[in-house]
């Protein structure tokens, strides 16, 4: 939801997303959304953001029902990350209704999805989305409101987006908020209970607009054509969660020894960056390798196939029972109490009476994900 910011342009658009990308995140993954213009594969918070976003305004807005809005929105972003349920999400779109319902009377204007932007000069303009604006003259009040659908609530207090959206806020209304001015983060995952509210102060307010501003220059103060002008993390948990983490792997090649021996603690740590990171690279690949052979279907490459491969179901014979088996057959019952289920499976099929069958549990079959190879002639 927030526009593109192209390096060299007279004009220029920043949000907070993305100057806390670079600032609190890493430059170089700021480097390739947004000076490359990478393609951006949102992961799944993202997308049940924009989901639960997209429904919420059908609600608010657009006079959908809570069930309504769910399906709608799921439809238009092409359908439910895995392991997501439109159970939650329906439940999550309930429960940040009823908190606004809650909040709000007859004399209060309720505003969704409010698209703020502030031109700050020299060709640089600040914008934001606000999910929710509740202005109730009669109190005199105005609250801003912002939906999270993470997984883990935090403080408005630490909140740089909301005192950013206060100040562009107080900006567009040319200085003119109620004297009670606030703002809220709702976690519609959880109870009431988890959100949190903060008092807008105007020595808040310019802090994060100083704060947006130092880092907008630092931004262009960047190489857009030289990528190491760009740092990367030295946070690995960071390479772990960002979708262009192998973009970065290929960064630790030069200087490294041809055989794999460090002749000293500089080329050893190159070797261990390396590793590193090319570990988070392949991570990354073969999920994304999944996807798409569960999307499209296996893929050949030399030697055989990346491909999704059922197992074959185990089965379980209480002890007891085969201990009694072994005996009456003259078996040894020790072949099959072992976790290898070959001999076991050898006993079921040869037991014409169909006993033991008829006492076994089977396992369900599991897809895995692997690389199968092409059978030898």
């Amino acid at each position: 939801m927030t526009a593109t910011v192209v390096i060299g342009t007279r004009e220029k658009v920043y949000s907070h997303s993305r100057l806390s990308l670079f600032d609190e995140w890493c430059e170089r993954a700021f480097f390739h959304k947004y000076v490359e213009l990478r393609p951006d594969p949102s992961g799944l918070p993202a997308k049940i953001g924009k989901i639960f976003h997209n429904a919420m305004n059908k609600l608010l807005s657009e006079g959908y029902s809570p069930e309504e809005a769910v399906f709608f929105s799921i439809y238009e972003h092409d359908g439910l990350p895995e392991g997501e349920k439109e159970i939650f999400l329906i439940a999550m779109v309930n429960r940040a209704y009823k908190r606004i319902q809650q909040h709000t009377d007859d004399y209060s204007d309720v505003l969704s999805e409010l698209h703020l932007v502030v031109d700050i000069g020299n060709g640089r303009k600040l914008q934001g989305y606000l999910d929710i604006v509740v202005d109730n003259p009669v109190i005199d009040e105005v609250s801003i409101n912002d939906f999270k659908t993470s997984w883990q609530p935090y403080s408005a207090e630490n909140s740089k987006q909301l005192d950013l959206y206060a100040w562009m806020y107080e900006k567009m209304r040319g200085g003119i908020v109620g004297s009670s001015f606030k703002g809220k983060l709702i976690f519609p995952r959880y109870d009431e209970s988890t959100d949190s509210e903060v008092i807008f102060t105007r020595e808040k307010m310019d802090k994060a607009y100083n704060w947006a501003i130092s880092v907008i220059e630092e931004i262009e103060s960047r190489d857009p054509s030289n990528i190491n002008d760009w740092a990367m993390t030295t946070d690995r948990s960071k390479c772990e969660n960002c979708s262009r983490s192998t973009l970065c792997s290929g960064g630790f090649m030069e200087g490294l020894p041809g055989d794999g021996n460090p002749k000293d603690e500089e080329e050893a740590g190159k070797i261990g960056d390396f590793i590193l990171m090319h570990e988070i690279a392949i991570k990354r690949m073969k999920e994304g390798l999944k996807q798409f052979v569960k999307d499209k279907g296996a893929v050949h490459i030399r030697g055989g196939k990346w491909d999704f491969v059922q197992s074959e179901p185990s089965p379980s014979v209480p002890i007891p029972v085969l201990q009694q088996y072994a005996e009456d057959h003259g078996l040894n019952p020790a072949d099959v109490l072992s976790s290898e289920k070959k001999t076991l499976k050898k006993w079921i099929v040869e037991d014409s009476t169909g006993f033991l069958r008829a006492q076994a549990t089977w396992t369900t079959p599991r897809n895995s994900f692997k690389f199968v190879e092409d059978e030898k002639s």
